[in-house]
């Protein structure tokens, strides 16, 4: 009679449990479903992040100088720049260009390489005007051969530029949030100029770039 009271006991309590894992797999299937269906928390980096890549066509000419002062070059090469933008406007970028031209006038027609990286501080105006200010270092040489670089026509430029920019599609697009057009005005001081250099001593340039914002 003990052996089946207890037996019933178990039963009972078996029983009365069942109800309690029926709602406990049904909250989980819920939960799961839900979790499933919810759509992807969006990324604060994917959402911020400003990088552009982009042609460019320059032109480089002596500033307030009397060395050289009939000294411009005009060629053509590439920039990246990579930072954040933040809902503010406010955005920062670090980059790099590299540009080949030929010398015009006088001189002659001579390659020179102008390779720098840069430091940007941007702000959005609006939806389609970004104004920037930044910082760049980099190097100017006669190239391409190891024999005509000499330190007559090779030099360290530094300086700041302003620049500005106009997108042409919009910033919700899926891929390519814009096409970019930028208008940069820079001046360079060349600080390592020999006495005997072939180069003047500051330099201004003016670029133009069209590529994408990503």
């Amino acid at each position: 009679m003990r052996a089946a009271s207890k037996a019933g006991r178990r039963r009972g309590l078996r029983r009365g449990h069942r109800p309690w894992a029926w709602l406990c797999g049904l909250w989980l299937l819920l939960v799961g479903s839900a979790a499933l269906a919810a759509p992807p928390a969006p990324s604060w980096l994917a959402d911020h992040i400003a990088f552009d890549i982009a042609g460019v066509t320059g032109w480089r000419a002596a500033w307030a100088d009397e060395r050289n002062p009939g000294f411009q070059i005009l060629g053509g090469g590439g920039e990246v720049n990579l930072g954040l933008e933040f809902d503010s406007g406010l955005g920062v970028l670090v980059g790099s260009r590299v540009l080949f031209g030929s010398t015009l006038g006088a001189v002659g027609e001579e390659l020179y390489a102008d390779a720098s990286g840069q430091l940007i501080g941007q702000l959005r105006v609006a939806d389609w005007v970004r104004l920037g200010l930044g910082v760049s270092v980099g190097r100017l040489w006669r190239c391409c051969s190891s024999d005509l670089d000499m330190p007559q026509t090779s030099t360290l430029v530094a300086g700041g530029f302003a620049r500005v920019g106009f997108d042409w599609l919009s910033r919700s697009a899926t891929l390519v949030r814009a096409l970019s057009f930028w208008l940069r005005l820079g001046v360079d001081g060349h600080p390592n100029n020999g006495s005997d250099s072939l180069l003047p001593t500051s330099s201004m340039n003016l670029t133009l770039s069209l590529g994408f914002r990503l």
